[in-house]
């Protein structure tokens, strides 16, 4: 990668000008798609952990069985 200044040139070719910007966003480019990733795959591992932190509902709970005579 050139480190020069470019200035605008009305002669010059567009595809020259759109090469240039990409060779200059292309570490952008790769960082943004590699943290997304690495976001997305953390919101997975959170919503397949929740369910298991729940406390199960099925359950009914346990009535006292017992009779206390006075």
């Amino acid at each position: 990668m050139t480190n020069h200044s470019v200035k605008y040139n009305p002669k010059q070719n567009p595809a020259d000008t759109w090469k240039h910007n990409w060779e200059v966003m292309k570490p952008f480019v790769h960082f943004g798609i590699k943290a997304m990733a690495l976001i997305g795959g953390a919101l997975i591992g959170i919503i397949k952990l929740l369910p298991m932190l729940a406390p199960h509902k099925d359950e009914a709970p346990k009535k006292e069985t017992r009779i206390i005579k006075i």
